[in-house]
């Protein structure tokens, strides 16, 4: 495949169902992921860059893996940078863009898509796959759907030695029980746990000059977010330490705002945990794992060492009250 190369279109509306993204514009970097997923993702490229030695032993590498989980974490991020590394172009198609309120298009769309993956050694990266790949038997769903199921599965078979294919869901839970068969690989990527979320904002913040204990704050309080919410956290976060810099904002004043603003999932963070700033005190001295110490939270809260040891040492419902 070469630069310029027309992808297929819509007959009806004549937008292109697919984007390719060529390994000289691939900007993909390393996602951060759990350990777990982390060695998945290792061992399936590692088939990729053996299949010669697999093919020799009468083997073949896994072509087809279905990546799922919450908006954010890194899912074709991860299909992208594969595509980067073994320097393939990537074929990117949002799955819900290929629906047509026309009967028949839309399986006529999914055939010219893999038809012309099929021509070329490239991965082929399905997009929002939950938006043609669902239930067969849901009784809100009109026969066509029913119709574009099969054919998805038909094509899928016919792709299954053609090329490297990656389906991605936010909701995995819709997907027809025949599609999860149809992926030698399953990958589940959830959450950013601690150590991740740590590490998402170390590489945002890059060689900004940072406290390590605004750092850990950011990472802390972005609880329960993607990853992709941790890093606009920290762009908000930077964007606000400029702004604000002649204000009385304390450090963790300026973090609890840029959480708070973020996402319309806050209610799911650790910020919201905390009405006020006698609250987030309590709180960081009494995380045992995270190890704020008691000048760590005098830096985020403005304050000298004296007064946060006077107020961890007066009674908790004294303190939220006050």
């Amino acid at each position: 495949m070469k630069p310029g190369v027309p992808v297929p279109v819509d007959p009806d509306s004549s937008a292109p169902l697919a984007n390719v993204i060529f390994p000289t514009d691939n900007t993909a970097v390393e996602p951060v992921f759990s350990p777990e997923v982390t060695n998945v993702v290792q061992a399936l490229t590692r088939e990729w860059e053996h299949q010669d030695e697999l093919l020799a032993a009468g083997l073949r590498p896994s072509l087809t893996a279905l990546v799922y989980g919450p908006p954010g974490t890194g899912k074709t991020t991860l299909a992208l940078r594969l595509a980067k590394q073994l320097q393939l172009p990537a074929v990117i198609v949002r799955l819900d863009g290929l629906i047509s309120s026309l009967l028949g298009t839309t399986a006529r769309n999914l055939g010219a898509l893999f038809d012309f993956a099929n021509r070329y050694d490239c991965v082929l990266i399905l997009d929002e796959f939950d938006a043609i790949a669902k239930v067969r038997d849901d009784p809100n769903e009109v026969g066509e759907i029913k119709r574009v199921v099969n054919a998805l599965l038909q094509n899928l078979d016919g792709r299954s030695r053609a090329g490297i294919t990656f389906g991605l869901t936010n909701h995995e839970a819709l997907l027809d029980p025949a599609v999860w068969r149809r992926f030698e690989v399953q990958v589940p990527i959830p959450l950013p746990g601690p150590v991740e979320r740590a590490a998402i904002v170390e590489a945002s913040l890059g060689a900004a000059p940072v406290a390590l204990s605004e750092a850990k704050l950011i990472a802390w309080l972005t609880d329960g977010m993607s990853g992709a919410e941790v890093s606009t956290v920290c762009d908000k976060w930077l964007k606000r330490r400029i702004v604000d810099a002649d204000t009385d904002a304390s450090p963790a004043d300026v973090v609890v705002q840029a959480v708070a603003t973020t996402a319309a999932r806050y209610g799911t963070s650790a910020a919201s945990r905390f009405s006020n700033r006698d609250e987030l005190m309590i709180g960081l001295a009494r995380d045992a794992d995270a190890r704020f110490a008691q000048a760590d939270i005098a830096h985020l809260l403005g304050v000298n060492v004296k007064t946060v040891r006077r107020r961890l040492n007066e009674p908790q419902s004294e303190v939220a009250h006050d």
